[in-house]
């Protein structure tokens, strides 16, 4: 039996309070869920909120989806057609390695902070994610919500109610002008020496030295535009723009590094020619990740510390600061896509400006 103590609220044989949410007539059937709380306060406090959003047109779907059934509707719906496929494979990877296993059967209508909260804390202690992989989750989850709460399939986006752990600043390693002499001068005659001289003169990124074309580097006229990267998204190899207009840009060609191309582009010309700069000595295409593992494996084998292949652009950047070249040029040079960038990822490098001040105000004092 239930007696109505209040319009739209029943108490029930069991001392409960049933709420019906009347939605009204959807797909010529009248929806009218129910709820139980344990006080008329609670029954009344979510009609009235029921109730609030009802008139204001802010009601979500009420039925029983998950949120995984969620998050599949958002990559269908959303994310196929508005991500880069690097993003979807990392967002692919993400939900069908981590979120789907964790949250199974939670109904989105049911998912509160608390829940990513935990979620975030088992990533660390039982699986050892680092704190950085933790917000490259995060980003994702909110994302999926923040798409539900403009779809109205959700009152607010709960992901915004959860901490964060604190980020950690991964600080890459650099050589010194001399060891940088050095790895060009070992490097010299292999099949790594062209990739790591368009990173060692010019700074480039990994996905712009393997992207590069002949067609965009104008020997005659010494300069190197980057117009295309070459990435990967699993197996996928990506041949597309460069992400920012500043990473779009035009760099001269030292004499050393001129030398090294003509020669190249002279040994490649015996085989067959598929465009690309740097190429097996047959002409084929490396995979996406060769140069990184051939790098590191070469480092093994001279005397020089380990580093990426990528410090090799913040080496570029600490050699230009130590020959006084402005922070703009070397902004500009790199293709950061502000000023703020570049200084803060060099933060640690360019502190002698700091050392150089104090040092100033001390002569001053005691002059």
């Amino acid at each position: 039996m239930k007696k109505k103590v209040a319009t739209g609220i029943y108490l029930t044989d069991t001392g409960k309070y049933m709420v019906y949410f009347d939605h009204g007539m959807i797909n010529g059937k009248r929806h009218r869920p129910s709820k139980t709380f344990d006080t008329k306060s609670e029954a009344e406090k979510a009609l009235t909120e029921f109730n609030y959003n009802k008139q204001r047109n802010l009601l979500v779907d009420s039925n029983k989806m998950t949120l995984v059934e969620f998050i599949e509707y958002w990559m269908e719906n959303y994310v196929k057609h508005k991500c880069e496929d690097t993003t979807k494979y990392g967002y692919s990877n993400i939900i069908n390695k981590h979120i789907v296993p964790y949250f199974k059967e939670i109904e989105l209508q049911e998912l509160q902070p608390i829940h990513i909260q935990h979620y975030y804390k088992f990533l660390m202690d039982e699986k050892g994610l680092s704190p950085n992989t933790v917000i490259k989750h995060h980003a994702c989850l909110r994302k999926c919500l923040d798409f539900g709460l403009k779809q109205q399939f959700v009152h607010r986006n709960v992901a915004d109610a959860v901490e964060l752990p604190k980020r950690k600043k991964f600080e890459g390693k650099s050589y010194t002008a001399m060891q940088m002499k050095e790895l060009l001068d070992k490097v010299r005659n292999t099949n790594l020496e062209v990739a790591v001289c368009l990173a060692g003169y010019l700074g480039l990124r990994r996905e712009e030295v393997i992207g590069l074309k002949w067609e965009n580097a104008d020997l005659e006229n010494r300069i190197i535009s980057i117009a295309e990267v070459r990435t990967s998204a699993g197996k996928k190899v990506i041949v597309k723009r460069p992400k920012t207009e500043e990473s779009k840009r035009r760099l001269y060609i030292p004499d050393e590094l001129l030398d090294i191309l003509i020669r190249h582009k002279k040994k490649q010309n015996e085989y067959v020619d598929l465009g690309y700069v740097y190429t097996k000595q047959n002409g084929e295409l490396y995979r996406v990740n060769t140069v990184t593992e051939q790098f590191k494996k070469f480092l093994e084998n001279i005397d020089l510390p380990p580093i990426r292949f990528h410090d090799l652009r913040h080496s570029v950047a600490s050699i230009l600061y130590d020959q006084n070249v402005d922070i703009k040029a070397i902004s500009e040079l790199l293709g950061h896509s502000d000023l703020a960038t570049t200084t803060k990822i060099y933060t640690h490098r360019f502190d002698k400006t700091h050392m150089k001040t104090v040092t100033a105000m001390s002569a001053a004092l005691h002059a």
